[in-house]
């Protein structure tokens, strides 16, 4: 499955996003888990936050939390540092209780979806280039 997931990952000159800074000493637990799921050719993360990711999460948010919780994100999964699916975290850490309201479960990111202008990404929920192919609500 590695394999099939670092072809999606890399197919289409795909560009890494900046590494993640490392997390400051103390810092609270964003995310539960992450999980990988495939529907097809195409690859799925599922993240999982805490409860304290989804309070901490929204639009009065920071920019140091959105990046730490960026840079917990790459402790779970490193393969996932790409620009689109940085934009797609950053979206929904910030912008889930509009984009998606009462969902609770996940936030689900793909590395085939395209980067795209913040507008666009808005506009898309979250998901620019289609919906989601693992729906779980």
């Amino acid at each position: 499955m590695a394999t099939g997931l670092l072809a999606v990952l890399f197919a289409g000159g795909v560009t890494n996003a900046d590494p993640a800074p490392p997390r400051p000493p103390g810092s609270p637990q964003y995310i539960d888990h992450v999980e990988w799921v495939y529907t097809g050719d195409r690859a799925t993360l599922r993240v999982y936050p805490t409860l304290w990711g989804w309070a901490a999460s929204g639009v009065f948010t920071n920019g140091a939390q959105s990046y730490d919780a960026w840079a917990e994100l790459m402790e779970h999964a490193p393969e996932a540092n790409t620009l689109s699916m940085q934009k797609q975290f950053l979206c929904f850490w910030q912008l889930s209780s509009f984009t998606n309201p009462g969902k609770v479960g996940t936030w689900n990111l793909e590395p085939w979806r395209p980067v795209v202008a913040n507008t666009i990404m808005i506009n898309s929920g979250c998901n620019p280039g289609g919906p989601d192919d693992v729906l779980n609500w």
